[in-house]
């Protein structure tokens, strides 16, 4: 059997891992094959667990060097050991046998620091407030609700088609057979975001039980170093089954923003083999959901639908196609966002034409959303606020007078290249 030696920066031998190289490629071969995981890039995840277990660290490069040497020993060669030159890291087993003190606590708070922003429990009143400010996207709540409801709870799906048909139609077990992954994908600003870190408080009322949310950190991406982005991928979708395997039942959400950065196109040629890597474990990650029974819906967004690997668009239950506010929208917008005004007709219609036809006219695009709720009207506040005197209708006209709506994305592309 090959002894995998573990060695520091200095080569001095710090000691052996305790299960040889043929064990720990063995296990991980069948962790792979259990979690439809592609054996060669889980095979490096592997070996840095099994370094870490034994309170280690082991940096990209070096592990890159012991994988290199692990392959020899997988292709059958005989190799006595295999060395792997690793740092100091808290917790895990030491080589006395003892274990860092709150090693364990500290390294999952690490864990979900570094791949999630904050885990978020339903009904939550501050979400339903946000959600309900959500105005002209109606539509987009009521099938988001409703497709939620349908692949958290196929069950509910098979009592529907009993009591109308008397059986199971064929119909239900392929609704049953998707990915459970919602797209939210459109132009910046327009409440796809809002909407998906909202839905969750919306659910729970709908279901009459408690929902969790985790939001993936926008740096889940990597730095793009081997194995990196597809470790990254692997602890994410674990960590949330965990979850949700603690929950008794309640479900999760996984929010994935910005998706397109980890499911761009494969076609495209200049894509790194990582990326390519990380790419085809998110879409084995997501079908091994659908397999698993887990209720755990994932919910991509992205501002750059096109970039998306058509594997990805493929499994997406529901697509939802979010655009710029039209005029009825912006003016129900004004209306909750600034009530005390009570606007006049007058003037809520010049708010209108300068947020929309006006826009378009001078800067090409429209105002979004948030171009109104997170720019204009913040403005306003902090001109009044600043000569001390109350805010008017005047006020809100003059920055939209003046002020320039969002590019659209594909303007942003430009200008920024």
């Amino acid at each position: 059997m090959t002894r995998i030696v573990l060695v520091g920066s200095n080569g001095t031998p710090l000691g052996e891992l305790p299960r040889s190289a043929h064990d720990i490629l063995a296990a991980a071969e069948t962790h792979a094959k259990a979690h439809h995981l592609a054996k060669r890039t889980h095979f490096p995840i592997a070996v840095r667990r099994e370094v870490e277990a034994s309170g280690y660290r082991v940096n990209e490069r070096d592990l890159a060097a012991a994988m290199a040497q692990l392959e020899s020993v997988r292709s059958g060669e005989r190799v006595e050991r295999v060395t792997i030159r690793v740092t100091p890291g808290p917790g895990g087993v030491m080589r006395d046998g003892s274990k860092g003190e709150g090693g364990d606590m500290r390294d999952r708070a690490a864990v979900d620091q570094r791949f999630f922003e904050a885990e978020r429990v339903y009904p939550d009143r501050a979400a339903r407030a946000w959600y309900d400010r959500l105005v002209g996207l109606d539509e987009h709540k009521r099938q988001l609700l409703l497709e939620l409801e349908l692949l958290l709870y196929p069950d509910r799906l098979a009592v529907w088609s009993r009591r109308h048909h008397g059986c199971e139609i064929v119909a239900c077990r392929i609704m049953a057979a998707r990915a459970p992954l919602m797209l939210l994908e459109g132009d910046v600003g327009c409440g796809k975001t809002a909407l998906a870190v909202t839905v969750g408080d919306a659910l729970a009322q709908r279901l009459g039980g408690k929902v969790h949310l985790l939001k993936v950190n926008t740096q889940v991406r990597g730095t793009g170093m081997v194995g990196e982005m597809t470790e990254l991928i692997v602890q994410a979708f674990t960590r949330a089954e965990a979850l949700a395997d603690g929950l008794n039942g309640a479900p999760v959400l996984l929010l994935i923003d910005e998706a397109d950065a980890l499911a761009a196109k494969r076609v495209d040629q200049h894509m790194h083999h990582e990326d390519k890597a990380g790419l085809n474990t998110l879409l084995q990650r997501l079908d091994g959901l659908r397999e698993s029974g887990r209720r755990i819906a994932v919910i991509f967004i992205t501002n750059r639908p096109d970039a998306l690997d058509p594997a990805v668009r493929r499994r997406s239950a529901l697509r939802l196609t979010f655009a710029r506010p039209d005029d009825e929208s912006r003016a129900e917008l004004f209306h909750r966002s600034v009530p005390e005004l009570n606007l006049e007709e007058k003037q809520l219609k010049e708010l209108v034409i300068l947020t929309g036809s006006g826009a378009e006219e001078k800067y090409r695009p429209t105002f979004t959303y948030s171009d109104i709720t997170d720019r204009l009207i913040p403005a306003a506040i902090r001109d009044v606020y600043e000569a001390g005197r109350p805010l008017a209708a005047a006020d809100l006209i003059e920055q939209a007078n003046v002020m320039r709506p969002t590019p659209l994305m594909s303007e942003r592309n430009v200008d920024e290249g």
